[in-house]
């Protein structure tokens, strides 16, 4: 409990810093993945974590991932949950479809890319 005060006091710039680090070391140090990202370059992603109101925006460019802090692009994908279920999500602590069936994740927006997405993630 908290941990789930703190992050919401958390001001925007750490989050997105501590992100972008998640982003480096799960994603982008994988060759493999990010040639695959190449598939849906130019896609943007919105992750909203309702339960410490915080939203992370994320694009793919050139096969990496680039957290765009500021949200300069309108999402492709809006993935809504709580921080834990994010957290659990990168991590490969737990799977999308777990997830999604069980409604502690929530997706709209392009289904072909979420699911590109979703199953990259399960591969890392």
């Amino acid at each position: 409990m908290l941990t789930k005060h703190l992050l919401k006091l958390a001001p925007p710039r750490l989050h997105n810093f501590i992100f972008k680090i998640l982003i480096d070391k799960t994603i982008n140090r994988n060759p493999n993945v990010c040639q695959r990202l190449r598939e849906i370059d130019g896609k943007t992603f919105l992750l909203e974590a309702g339960d410490i109101h915080k939203n992370y925006s994320f694009y793919v460019e050139d096969g990496r991932v680039r957290v765009d802090p500021e949200r300069k692009k309108m999402p492709d994908v809006v993935m809504q949950g709580d921080f834990d279920t994010f957290l659990r999500l990168f991590l490969r602590k737990a799977d999308a479809d777990s997830l999604f069936f069980s409604r502690r994740l929530v997706i709209k927006g392009d289904v072909k890319t979420s699911v590109f997405f979703k199953n990259l993630l399960e591969h890392l």
